[in-house]
C-alpha cells in the first residue's frame, strides 16, 4: 500500500451539524469508482454511534470519553494506523469533539509514525450561522475557540442558513472573512451541499495554505545523533510562527537512548522513549520557512 490516506478534520462548535455534514460526505460519495472513505468519531461522552447510521460500506473507530485535544491525543496514531491497515481508505474523515482546537488535532495527526502512509487533506469548519454571529454571549474562551476554528480552516461550511436573514447573512460574511481571506465558504441549510468535499484536491488546499499563511507541517529526518546544546540554541531562535515541533531525536552525549521531544507554546519537553524510533521531527506552524528551517537542522546534523 504506497498511496497515502488523505484526511479530512472535521471541526466546529456544539451542535453546529457536523454528524449531518460527515452523513452528507458519505452520501455525495455515490459516484462509480469512488474513493474509499473511513471514519474517526471522538465523542467526549460514551456514545456509541450506530454502524447502521454510516452504512455496512464505511469502516469506522471511535474515540470515546475524551478530547483529541486532551487525553486521547495519543489514541490517534493508534487509531489512524488500524483504519490504514485493516481497511485501506483513500480518505479519512475525523469527527472531532465541538471543543477541539483545529490546531491540536492538526497536531495529533501529524505523529512521526503516521507520516509514512497519512497526509492531511484539509480542514473543513463548519458553523451555526446564529450562533457565531451570537458569539459574544459566551465566555471568552468559547468565542475564540469559534474563531479559531474558523480561521485555521480550509474550508467553511456556514449551516443553518435558514435562520438568518440577508442583513445577517451580509454581517456574518464580512466576520467570517476579516478572519479567514482563503478559505472557501459554502452556505448550507441542514449541511447539505452539492459540492464534495472530497473533491478538493490536496494540491488545491496547500496552494492556499502556502500562499496565504495558513497551518502547515514538514517532516525533518535526522541520519545520527545531534548536539543537545545546538539543538537549545535552534529552539530558542524559532519564529512565534511555530506552532509545534514533535518527534524523535538522539543527542550526542548519550547516542543510545532516543528521546520523545515535544514543543508547544514555547515550552520543550524531553522524555526517553524505551522502543528506537526512526529519527524525525514534525514542525507544524503557519507559513513556515521550510527551506530555511531545512537548512537550520542541516546545519545541526553536521555541526
Amino acid at each position: 500500500m504506497n498511496k497515502k490516506m488523505k484526511v479530512i478534520i472535521v471541526s466546529g462548535f456544539l451542535g453546529s451539524g457536523k454528524t449531518s455534514l460527515l452523513l452528507q460526505m458519505i452520501k455525495n460519495n455515490q459516484y462509480e469508482h469512488k474513493p474509499k472513505i473511513a471514519i474517526l468519531m471522538n465523542e467526549l461522552g460514551g456514545f456509541n454511534v450506530d454502524s447502521k447510521i454510516l452504512g455496512e460500506d464505511t469502516p469506522y473507530n471511535e474515540l470515546l470519553n475524551g478530547c483529541i485535544c486532551c487525553d486521547l491525543k495519543s489514541d490517534v496514531a493508534v487509531q489512524l494506523s488500524d483504519l490504514y491497515y485493516r481497511h485501506a481508505p483513500d480518505f479519512c474523515i475525523i469527527e472531532a469533539t465541538g471543543v477541539a482546537h483545529p490546531v491540536e488535532i492538526y497536531d495529533a495527526c501529524t505523529d512521526p509514525v503516521l507520516t509514512k502512509f497519512s497526509e492531511i487533506q484539509n480542514i473543513t469548519t463548519i458553523v451555526d450561522a446564529k450562533r457565531y454571529l451570537e458569539r459574544t454571549k459566551y465566555t471568552e474562551t468559547t468565542r475564540r475557540l469559534m474563531e479559531e476554528q474558523v480561521k485555521y480552516a480550509d474550508i467553511v461550511v456556514v449551516n443553518k442558513m435558514d435562520l438568518i436573514d440577508e442583513v445577517e447573512r451580509i454581517d456574518l460574511q464580512h466576520q467570517l472573512y476579516s478572519i479567514n481571506q482563503r478559505a472557501e465558504m459554502i452556505e448550507t441549510e441542514y449541511s447539505k451541499t452539492n459540492i464534495d468535499i472530497l473533491s478538493i484536491k490536496g494540491h488545491e488546499v496547500n496552494a492556499h495554505i502556502h500562499m496565504h499563511h495558513g497551518i502547515t507541517s514538514m517532516v525533518y529526518t535526522f541520519n545520527g545523533a545531534i548536539d543537545s546544546r545546538a539543538f537549545v540554541t535552534w529552539l530558542s531562535q524559532l519564529p512565534d510562527s511555530v506552532l509545534r515541533v514533535k518527534g524523535f531525536i538522539k543527542f550526542r552525549e548519550n547516542k543510545d537512548q532516543t528521546v520523545l521531544f515535544q514543543y508547544a507554546y514555547g515550552i520543550p519537553q524531553y522524555e526517553a522513549e524505551v522502543m528506537n524510533m526512526p529519527l524525525k521531527l514534525v514542525i507544524i506552524g503557519e507559513g513556515l520557512e521550510k527551506q530555511k528551517l531545512m537548512d537550520q537542522l542541516d546545519q545541526l546534523q553536521f555541526s
